[in-house]
């Protein structure tokens, strides 16, 4: 766990709540990422970006399964869509918190490459050849 310090506060660390909390909708939209980090991280891994059509797809496939299967109204109503929303609504939470820790893995790994090339790591260009060779030799190249 990193230690993240609150805004104008030296003595209070804040406690990640979102890894102990069960996943709500509320929860989602406070711990999603910004849909423009979203674009470039799939740019910088030159990821298809372009789903053309696919949410339209999904929204309308959702709304006959609602029209078709889901109460008209009251109570049971509720409860039905609630039940629909629910496992996505902790799959979209499970995603969000590995791609958080995925991100924090990098920066901390970027960070320590940039500071051993700041201190003068004329060893690197031999760590980085030692693991290229070590990727093909698993890859049976």
């Amino acid at each position: 766990m990193r230690i993240e310090f609150m805004p104008g506060m030296t003595n209070v660390v804040r406690f990640p709540l979102e890894v102990r909390v069960e996943p709500s909708l509320e929860l989602l939209l406070d711990i999603a990422p910004d849909c423009r980090e979203v674009d470039l991280v799939a740019e910088a891994f030159d990821l298809d970006r372009c789903l053309h059509g696919a949410r339209s797809a999904a929204d309308l496939a959702m709304a006959e399964h609602i029209l078709n299967n889901v109460p008209r109204s009251g109570c049971a109503r509720r409860l039905a869509l609630d039940g629909l929303l629910q496992p996505l609504i902790g799959q979209a939470v499970d995603a969000c918190r590995l791609a958080h820790r995925a991100g924090e893995v990098a920066r901390r790994a970027n960070q320590r490459l940039v500071e051993a090339q700041i201190e003068g790591g004329y060893w690197i260009d031999s760590l980085k050849d030692i693991a290229l060779r070590s990727r093909m030799r698993r890859r049976g190249v």
